[in-house]
């Protein structure tokens, strides 16, 4: 009975984040392949992490690299 009821529901659309959404990145994706994009970056330094990826090792490293421009101050990295 329960499979009878859940085959009669209507079944709701599934959710596409709008990030993920391909026509919505079509412009980024033809200003890159031409070389019209630019990504500023301030660069901090290096630091030595023990796996290849992970949003969890970015953000330690990031931490990190922080903390040393704090202790050495304003202006001495």
């Amino acid at each position: 009975m329960n499979k009878l009821r859940q085959s009669l529901r209507r079944k709701k659309p599934s959710y596409v984040p709008e990030a993920s959404r391909p026509h919505q990145w079509q412009a980024d994706e033809e200003a890159v392949r031409k070389g019209r994009c630019s990504f500023p970056v301030r660069y901090l330094g290096y630091v030595e992490v023990e796996e290849s990826r992970g949003m969890q090792v970015c953000e330690e490293a990031v931490k990190k690299l922080k903390a040393v421009r704090v202790h050495a101050g304003p202006h001495q990295c």
